[in-house]
């Protein structure tokens, strides 16, 4: 008999076999079914949705992951002077940094250590910062200063040597034209001046380069891609000529340690077309941070005479010969006494001015009401902005004539109660200078971009007429007689003449008049009759001697003899060798300089030389010079124009000082380099013959 185990059986429950359910519930295969197909569903509408609705856009993600953009920036433009001197310009340097623990030997780059070792001695590196470069315990060493590209070109392709191109602003300008021309920051940021007014001409356009990258960030290279080359900046000329600006600021300097002044400032302007030519400054012995002669105005004092006695010229309410009573040197007007330097019971209008007679010029400044007074100075520019592209520029101060005092006219007569900047002072005079045309004056000659097109051209804008050719004409004599027999005798050039006008005002601070302290100013022309340079020069408190036309007229003096013996400042040369006065002829100084020159004219003999009719051959020993004249033999054209057919005789200038001796070459259309040797002697020999415009060497002890 068989036992179960006790568990019962479907016939011990009463059961039928057929009564069995199923072993998989139907309920769950559906659901199970339906969740399949909401997956598959839910599949298909995401990728629908990822390749047609979104796949643009994705697309463009996987694109970035892949290609790399990279902006590329374009060089600024440079800046260059009046002649084509680069002044500024953008160089690409580089940085490098080194990583120590990454440098290593391998069979292809070898030993990687002694080559950055080797590389940092070559450049100069102190030994202290090379041993840190060697040392593994160090993060990373970056190498002082920047480098030229190639100068770093041996640590290529070596690890742990990193080297970053940067661009930065070089300067080579005088220290007055970079005050005009401003600066750039690291970041490529304009800070005033030129750089900021043609901000967005100089920086160009900046450029696109693309790149493809693997799986592992390794550049893939392909022609499929590419870039937007970057466009550099336009290229800006200036009217600034840097030899001008390099005299003008060596002179002031010079007059400063001369006659003791805290400070000046120099204007040097081309009055045929408004061309700004040199603008210098200096305060306390050092270059200003600004260009003062734009951003300082103050009271000129006598300098804002002539403009008076034009208008008067021009309204027919005087004439050059007009006796004025001067009233012996002291007059007193509503409770104010004025007095006069030169002391005289009457002067004519041309003498007024000649002298600087302050009683004179109130006196004629009264036939104006307070309204005329007030148009006829600013038809002159003042009180007004110039117009050139600098941002810190000075109005001046021109107050309505509702605002005058009692005195104003009289004091404004004088050159009081109103300020002026050097530039609006020389624009002034510049009027004069051209004939009576009031010019835009201009800092920016042209404009070039990449391509070599020229965009901006300066030209020249009249921007008012002031007064008649006929007066202009007339107040130019009166200016040459200020410098020849009146108050600027310091300003006067043996070779040519030159007008111009003295001020010598009292400074004032904070509203109140200082003890001792002068503004001394000459506002010239040069030459007198038909101008090509307009200059003005202040002293600021000289000491001892404080008049304008002793102190400025004497630094003008001295900035106008260094062109003359300068090559390249923008003269010309034939129209001035037509307004040259007959050269004195220069004394010998020893009985030796006498035999010297006995000794070139026998030279002189034996080359048998053709000496053209006009020349006058002073034998030995009368003269150390073989003096030809001026109007002759003064080189026609300027030094460019190609025409060095003509010969001359050098002459002797042994025993004559540096400033006789320059003078005297000068003077027959000859150029001039000095150079250390025996003083006197010059290169060709005197006798020799030279052509016109060559350049001598002229030997000076120095």
């Amino acid at each position: 008999m068989i036992l179960d185990s006790g568990a019962p059986t479907q016939v011990q429950r009463g059961m039928e076999p057929q009564d069995v359910g199923p072993l998989v519930s139907r309920m769950r295969a559906r659901l199970v079914h339906y969740s399949l197909v909401a997956v598959a569903l839910t599949i298909l509408a995401r990728s629908v949705q990822l390749q047609l609705v979104e796949g643009a856009q994705w697309g463009l993600v996987a694109e970035k992951q892949q290609i790399r953009e990279l902006t590329t920036m374009p060089l600024r433009g440079r800046i260059l002077d009046a002649t084509g001197r680069v002044l500024v310009e953008t160089r690409e340097l580089t940085r490098v940094t080194i990583t120590p623990y990454q440098l290593r030997t391998t069979k292809k780059l070898g030993d990687s250590r002694a080559r950055v070792r080797d590389g940092m001695r070559a450049l100069d590196v102190p030994a202290a910062l090379i041993r840190r470069a060697m040392d593994t315990t160090q993060k990373w060493v970056e190498l002082p200063g920047l480098y030229a590209p190639s100068a770093v070109e041996r640590f290529a392709g070596i690890p742990g040597v990193k080297r970053e191109l940067v661009y930065r602003r070089m300067q080579s300008a005088a220290m007055g034209i970079q005050r005009v021309i401003g600066t750039v920051d690291n970041a490529d940021l304009p800070q005033g001046g030129i750089e900021q007014a043609t901000d967005s001409l100089l920086r160009g356009v900046k450029g696109r380069d693309a790149l493809m990258l693997d799986g592992r960030g390794n550049r893939v290279i392909t022609p499929t891609l590419s870039g937007v080359s970057a466009q550099p900046g336009h290229a800006v000329t200036l009217t600034l000529n840097q030899s001008l600006q390099e005299i003008a600021e060596n002179e002031l300097a010079k007059a400063m340690t001369r006659t003791g002044a805290t400070g000046g400032d120099v204007v040097m302007l081309d009055p045929r077309d408004g061309s700004v030519l040199a603008l210098a400054g200096a305060r306390d012995g050092e270059p200003s941070p600004t260009s003062t002669a734009l951003t300082q105005a103050y009271e000129p004092g006598s300098v804002m005479k002539p403009f008076i006695v034009a208008r008067l010229l021009d309204a027919h309410r005087a004439t050059p010969d007009e006796m004025v009573n001067t009233e012996n040197g002291v007059f007193t007007l509503a409770k104010r006494t004025i007095r006069d330097e030169h002391i005289a019971s009457q002067l004519p209008v041309r003498d007024v001015i000649r002298f600087s007679s302050n009683i004179g010029i109130v006196k004629l400044a009264q036939r104006f009401t307070t309204r005329e007074e007030f148009e006829l100075l600013r038809d002159f520019g003042f009180g007004a902005y110039s117009g050139v592209p600098y941002s810190a520029e000075s109005r001046g101060r021109l107050r309505l004539p509702k605002d005058w005092e009692a005195q104003s006219s009289a004091s404004i007569a004088m050159g009081y109660e109103m300020l002026a900047t050097p530039l609006q002072i020389a624009v002034a005079y510049a009027a004069i200078a051209n004939g009576g045309e009031l010019l835009q004056p201009h800092l920016i000659r042209n404009i070039v971009d990449a391509n070599g097109v020229v965009t901006y051209a300066q030209d020249r804008r009249v921007i008012r007429r002031v007064m008649s050719p006929q007066t202009a004409l007339t107040m130019r004599t009166m200016l040459e007689s200020v410098v020849d027999s009146g108050t600027s005798k310091e300003a006067e050039l043996a070779t040519f003449d030159v007008g111009g006008k003295s001020g010598t005002a009292r400074r004032s601070e904070r509203g109140r008049y200082l003890v001792g302290a002068y503004n001394a100013t000459f506002a010239g022309m040069f030459p007198a009759r038909a101008p090509q340079f307009v200059l003005v020069a202040r002293l600021i408190d000289p000491i001892g001697k404080i008049y304008g036309g002793v102190v400025a007229g004497a630094l003008v003096n001295g900035i106008l003899q260094a062109a003359l013996a300068t090559r390249d400042v923008s003269l010309d040369r034939d129209a001035l060798s037509r307004q040259a006065k007959p050269l004195p002829l220069p004394k010998p100084k020893s009985e030796h300089a006498l035999e010297l020159a006995a000794r070139d004219s026998a030279r002189f003999d034996s080359l048998r030389a053709p000496v053209p009719p006009a020349a006058v051959l002073l034998s030995a020993p009368a003269s150390v010079v073989v003096e030809l004249p001026l109007r002759t033999f003064v080189a026609r054209g300027s030094v460019d124009s190609g025409r060095s057919d003509r010969m001359q005789v050098m002459p002797s200038v042994y025993g004559l000082d540096l400033r006789q001796a320059v003078r005297t070459l000068h003077a027959l259309g000859l150029h001039v380099k000095i150079m250390n040797g025996k003083l006197g002697q010059t290169r060709p020999a005197a006798g020799a013959l030279v052509r016109a415009g060559a350049t001598v060497v002229l030997e000076s002890a120095r």
